[in-house]
């Protein structure tokens, strides 16, 4: 039986207006300053059913723009006041956060690496930039990075931010856990991402169930 907990993000923009990531020193060429904000709402949904894998995806929906991805075993959604979809741990020793942070880009403009590693350490003040890849999600790709950096009560943390353009704007996917429990919090993350799906521009989701047959 489908078990669907609603949650609603109530005042939360679609896309931040002039967020770091939406100014021109991140995209080669700058995209508009306003956009339109809308609420947010999220829900949890457990899915099975004949050839079906039993899976838990979350769903999200900003306007006509609605998104999903798989939930990984021992996470739960939560949304936080600051506007983001966070999937956490019961300790919260791992946190796999989702936002939109900033407007979609101009045609023709593309996301500089340089400042997206730029803005991280500007928005974290003890990142320290490990490692700079390419990251995929929804078929789409942008710069990541791997990043260590100090908690609030001084203890080490690990983590890995990537930056993703989209045609609803600049998604946000980020990491943070103890550096002990980094690659396996990694694994949830490339799992969140590989299976991150966006509406089209009929708001139509597709999404693929997940299979019993090997």
């Amino acid at each position: 039986m489908r078990a669907i907990n609603l949650i609603v993000l109530a005042g939360l923009g679609l896309a931040l207006t002039r967020s770091p990531l939406s100014g021109s020193p991140v995209v080669e060429s700058g995209p508009g300053s306003e956009t339109n904000s809308c609420a947010l709402l999220a829900e949890t949904r457990h899915e099975e059913g004949p050839g079906q894998l039993p899976a838990d995806r979350a769903y999200l929906r900003a306007g006509t723009n609605r998104f999903c991805f798989l939930i990984p075993s021992g996470l739960k959604l939560e949304t936080w006041s600051d506007g983001r979809v966070a999937l956490v741990t019961r300790d919260y020793n791992c946190q796999i956060v989702f936002r939109i942070a900033g407007p979609p880009l101009l045609e023709g403009s593309e996301l500089n690496p340089d400042s997206c590693s730029q803005w991280i350490v500007a928005e974290h003040a003890t990142a320290q930039i490990l490692k700079q890849f390419s990251a995929f999600a929804d078929s789409r790709q942008g710069p990541a990075y791997e990043v260590g950096l100090t908690g609030t009560a001084g203890a080490p943390r690990r983590g890995e931010i990537a930056f993703i353009p989209s045609r609803v704007g600049i998604l946000e996917f980020s990491l943070l856990c103890s550096p002990e429990n980094f690659e396996a919090a990694r694994r949830q993350l490339h799992t969140v991402m590989l299976t991150f799906r966006a509406s089209d521009a009929r708001g139509e989701l597709h999404i693929s169930p997940l299979s019993d047959k090997i």
